[in-house]
């Protein structure tokens, strides 16, 4: 029995390893505040917009299909760069009429190398891009999908640099466009169909081209690819949700596609296995619902061998 019990073992360490991510604390951004301007910090003053896809986020089930709705809110953070210098961060006033505009305002407290022509990158909603951590909740415009994982973009110009005031203003608003798309899976046990309440899970693609975290240096981003892993904070879910940047380059003609895999620990702590093909990933900013991902329990083969076990 001593192979069984190693993996055993085994399984209970994916179960820790997928607790043992990140937590919202090692995340958290502190906001500048607006009354209490830096010594020598810059003012700057923009209108934003967002497309239909980028958030905040919130589920909307009244329809035929589920959908995402997006909308600024006000107090959300928009971090300013320029090339790979954090410059100061930006706070979202929304529009009371039109809940897809804003006004952003703040103060960059370094303005090293800013001047006209300048141009600055826009990052929404928090100065570290990084999708490890989830927990596979649902969206809310207060939850984790939108505050911490749903990434927006935007490029500004600069078209003055008023250092006697200490104001700088650009030549047009900011339009943010959405870097990810959001999923929804729900897992299916092969030959019954029977739903799989979900602890955790790992997913890893085929093309292994899953971003975990992004680092914006010399104008320009550097991806840290690998697997993503979802911890349910306590009891399991059936639906979860997860935030999914995808950047696998296939040919502009044709439909692409992607075979995910996924590791899955449910509600009996048992290990299952399973897989499917994901269509059109590419473009983001999409709500996709795969809510038919066939899974089996891994079968574990008690070896002759004492020192060997095979999966």
């Amino acid at each position: 029995m001593k192979p069984i019990k190693l993996i055993l073992a085994a399984l209970a360490g994916l179960s820790v390893l997928a607790g043992c991510q990140k937590t919202e604390e090692d995340f958290v951004d502190t906001p500048q505040n607006p009354a209490e301007k830096p010594a020598d910090a810059y003012t700057i003053t923009l209108q934003a917009s967002k497309g239909a896809e980028t958030k905040a986020l919130s589920l909307d089930t009244s329809g035929a299909t589920d959908r995402l709705n997006a909308h600024w809110r006000s107090g959300e953070t928009v971090a300013v760069y320029l090339g790979g210098t954090l410059l100061g961060t930006l706070t979202a006033t929304a529009d009371g009429t039109d809940a897809t505009k804003a006004t952003l305002s703040g103060y960059l407290t370094t303005v090293e190398g800013v001047q006209q022509g300048s141009e600055l990158m826009l990052l929404f909603p928090r100065a570290e891009w990084d999708y490890t951590g989830q927990d596979g909740s649902a969206p809310d415009e207060t939850g984790p999908l939108a505050t911490r994982y749903d990434y927006a973009t935007a490029t500004v110009t600069v078209a003055t640099v008023d250092n006697v005031n200490k104001v700088i203003s650009t030549t047009s608003g900011a339009n943010f466009e959405n870097q990810q798309s959001i999923y929804r899976f729900m897992f299916k046990m092969l030959g019954n169909s029977e739903t799989v309440p979900v602890k955790s899970f790992r997913l890893k693609t085929s093309r292994q081209m899953l971003v975990r975290s992004r680092v914006w240096s010399a104008g320009s981003w550097t991806d840290n690819f690998g697997s993503i892993d979802v911890t349910v904070p306590s009891g399991t879910l059936t639906m979860p949700y997860v935030s999914i940047r995808n950047t696998f380059a296939s040919p502009s003609s044709g439909t692409q596609t992607d075979l995910y895999q996924f590791s899955v620990i449910g509600a009996d702590d048992a290990l299952y296995l399973g897989s499917h093909i994901i269509p059109n990933f590419m473009e983001q900013g999409k709500f996709i619902s795969a809510k038919n991902v066939i899974v089996e329990k891994a079968k574990v083969v008690e070896s002759s061998d004492q020192t060997n076990t095979a999966w």
